[in-house]
């Protein structure tokens, strides 16, 4: 299937889109986009940030209008067909509609009460009631068990959904679609799946969680439910894809069989240009232009920090430094650059930034010393979705920004959030524009480019790169790089090894809230890394 006949009629086709266009002010995310999908088959929809992946799987699903193009699916047996070839078209933005079709999408931010058990959260658009007009938690927890136990056994439907790891809450979601007893607003008429959009569907799982979620999806395609899958993740469109369609600023680029392509054309097609991504270290940038510098004066030192995650930490990261932080989902990284920001009040222990002691003045006391964070959840920790995109960029540097008596610089705002945006090459329609209104990847970009400044002395950067695609993710590495090269401290957290070994100087691995070992130079390898991560406590504490 080429460029000029993307919607070619094939054996099977199942849904096409057609000439799908869509803009969100001066922003146009899809230009007459093309593409079809076949029954049973995981079909991929790849590009970078902002090039209207998800904006299409949004159309597809009915959850935006287009403005131009049709979506037109398969009749089934009593819905009618509008074309010769028995397909119906789909209401535009329409929920019901494509629900009823069959069309579902599981979303990339999990869209759930933590509060509620997972029956619950499955029946909330249609609550079974006893004679009495009463809840009937019996009947619901038995067809929550029927949905949710064909994917996962062993996930008690009558547990807060809230105690689940983000692996199993994404597989309830997964059940959430598979339910056909009605539409979203309990009217009853449901159909059974035919086609599941996964939007980012392992952005926040760990390995053990995404291989589980890949084998599902695989289960999925096989019982004849198109799957079309939206990742920036090589490695998972090459382990289950059948075919990928690439899209570049909101076209359509083409449609290939995956067994038929490699990385580095795949990589092309998305950015319009070759590309080497690091498979080793990564040099520092000012070594590459001969002027080595070796790591300077301590500019973090944490000493015997300890929470209920963690136990007596102590690091020291220098100037010129990256010291990656390695280790399992739950291993307590993302807890320790919390408790060395100053969000966990409970935490106990000495933080000292370039000489600065901010151990009890909280996020607060850590901002004007120079730190900055890129927490690894950018939704509750991250940005604020009430304010413009320029704002959030500028949030924390307002009081340094500001004239005399506190008035605000807004020129020297608009300055740097226009350099930054430039940087990170930001997309986004104004800097009035909410976060809300762009990409994840967009969203991802807007909190790094917010910390990396020239007054950030130490940085912390929990799973920076998440949702951001390949060509931007090796802009990132090259960031890091020149913020360390600066003068900046790296501490920075990834569940990505290779990631993990191209940035990091050397590497802390973490288990059960301890630091397990250290590793440098040619030790630093993924099994290295895996080995001292799944560590026994009795084997730390022997170290």
């Amino acid at each position: 299937m080429d460029r000029e006949t993307p919607i070619a009629d094939e054996a099977g086709t199942l849904l096409i889109a057609e000439g799908i266009s869509k803009r969100f002010g001066i922003t146009q995310a899809l230009d007459g986009v093309s593409v079809s999908f076949l029954k049973g088959e995981i079909h991929a929809l790849m590009g970078e940030n902002g090039a209207g992946k998800s904006t299409l799987g949004k159309v597809i699903s009915g959850l935006h209008r287009q403005d131009a193009g049709v979506v037109r699916i398969v009749a089934e047996a009593g819905h009618g067909g509008s074309h010769e070839s028995g397909m119906r078209e789909l209401v535009p933005g329409s929920i019901d509609d494509a629900f009823h079709a069959g069309v579902r999408i599981v979303h990339q931010e999990l869209a759930q009460c933590p509060n509620l058990s997972v029956a619950e959260n499955l029946s909330l658009h249609d609550l079974p009631r006893t004679r009495l007009g009463l809840l009937d938690r019996k009947t619901m927890n038995e067809r929550a068990a029927l949905l949710v136990h064909k994917l996962e056994p062993g996930i008690d439907v009558e547990a807060p959904l809230g105690l689940l790891s983000p692996g199993r809450r994404q597989i309830c979601q997964i059940a959430s679609a598979l339910d056909d007893r009605s539409d979203e607003g309990g009217r009853g008429g449901g159909s059974a799946p035919r086609v599941i959009v996964f939007d980012e569907p392992t952005s926040s799982l760990s390995i053990a969680e995404t291989e589980r979620l890949l084998e599902i999806t695989r289960q999925l395609a096989k019982s004849g439910i198109t799957v079309i899958y939206v990742s920036h993740r090589m490695g998972e469109i090459f382990a289950v894809c059948d075919r990928v369609s690439v899209l570049r600023d909101g076209k359509y680029v083409a449609t290939s069989r995956v067994k038929d392509l490699d990385e580095p054309t795949l990589v092309e097609q998305m950015i319009g240009r070759r590309l080497s991504t690091p498979t080793g270290k990564l040099p520092s940038l000012a070594a590459e232009n001969g002027h080595v510098h070796a790591p300077g004066a301590p500019k973090l030192t944490v000493a015997g920090l300890s929470s209920d995650k963690l136990e007596a930490i102590s690091l020291e990261v220098k100037e010129r430094e990256i010291v990656g932080i390695g280790g399992l989902v739950g291993s307590g990284r993302s807890e320790l650059l919390n408790a060395i920001f100053g969000l966990d009040a409970s935490a106990d222990g000495r933080v000292v930034v370039d000489g600065v002691d901010v151990s009890d003045g909280g996020p607060r006391a850590a901002i004007g010393a120079g730190m900055g964070y890129v927490p690894e959840d950018r939704r509750l920790q991250g940005l604020f979705f009430l304010l413009g995109v320029g704002e959030n960029t500028v949030m924390p540097f307002m009081s340094r920004l500001a004239r005399l008596l506190g008035v605000r610089d807004v020129g020297g705002e608009r300055k740097l959030v226009a350099d930054r945006f430039a940087d990170f090459r930001v997309k986004t329609a104004s800097t009035e524009s909410l976060p809300g209104e762009l990409s994840g990847g967009n969203q991802q970009k807007l909190l790094i480019a917010r910390w990396m400044g020239k007054s950030t002395k130490v940085l912390l950067l929990d799973e920076p790169t998440r949702g951001i695609d390949v060509g931007t993710k090796a802009e990132i590495y090259k960031l890091v790089r020149a913020a360390a090269d600066a003068g900046a401290a790296v501490l920075l957290v990834s569940s990505e090894m290779p990631e993990l070994l191209a940035l990091s100087d050397r590497i802390l691995v973490m288990s059960e809230g301890r630091i397990t070992g250290e590793l440098q130079g040619e030790k630093m390898t993924q099994a290295n890394i895996l080995k001292l991560a799944t560590v026994e406590r009795e084997m730390a504490g022997a170290k």
